[in-house]
């Protein structure tokens, strides 16, 4: 509007942060539901409740149950895509940091590891579109950072390839009950992480046209 001031009121930057703490707060309650239960099995009440919120404030957050859906992929994967997307368009050139990096980023958010599995592996009748869509970005952009690399993007071999890595990357987080069961320490736990990037390091290095250093157990 002409003439109008483009200085915020007082007070409304604490308001945003505290919008935006919020709508954290009901992404980490929605992301952690839907990851245990399913999307159909997890409704908005659960949501808000676990959120510790009541139900119509979600609505100032999310328009509806799959926008939600949609913005727990989003923030969860997007950073994971963009960090590819700069190793190839030649803006980041840490590519042989890139599994210890991708590692770091899904560790922010560990069970979207299982929502993704979970699309992969489920026998409803309706599939899980928004979570297939994910799943086909991230494995094009495995594809396309092979090619960079020197695979045949034709090759069965490389089609085994991306899905192992896939495997070891998100099958980490996906298995953390497993390995807390066994540990006694969640998937995130330092020791952990430094042993699951040493090891996805070595698979990496050991494959065809694949020059990225295995690194040190600390």
């Amino acid at each position: 509007m002409e003439g109008a001031s483009n200085q915020l009121p007082k007070g409304s930057g604490a308001a945003i942060n505290k919008g935006r703490r919020t709508a954290n707060r009901i992404l980490d309650a929605a992301e952690a539901l839907f990851a245990r239960n399913g999307y159909e099995a997890t409704s908005l009440r659960d949501i808000a409740a676990e959120a510790g919120i009541q139900q119509p404030g979600l609505y100032k957050h999310f328009a509806s149950k799959e926008d939600l859906y949609r913005q727990v992929y989003e923030r969860a994967l997007r950073p994971v895509t963009d960090l590819m997307d700069q190793l190839l368009t030649g803006s980041d050139d840490g590519f042989d940091q890139l599994a210890n990096r991708m590692t770091d980023l899904l560790a922010q958010h560990p069970t979207i590891a299982r929502l993704l599995v979970r699309a992969v592996v489920s026998s409803d009748s309706q599939p899980d579109l928004v979570a297939l869509d994910w799943l086909n970005r991230v494995v094009g952009y495995g594809r396309r950072l092979s090619e960079k690399a020197g695979e045949d993007p034709a090759g069965d071999l490389l089609a085994v390839q991306i899905v192992a890595i896939f495997n070891m990357l998100f099958g980490f987080f996906w298995a953390s009950p497993l390995l807390e069961s066994l540990t006694g320490k969640p998937a995130t736990d330092e020791r952990a992480m430094a042993l699951q990037k040493t090891l996805l390091q070595t698979f990496i290095a050991a494959l065809p046209g694949m020059a990225e250093p295995a690194g040190k157990v600390p």
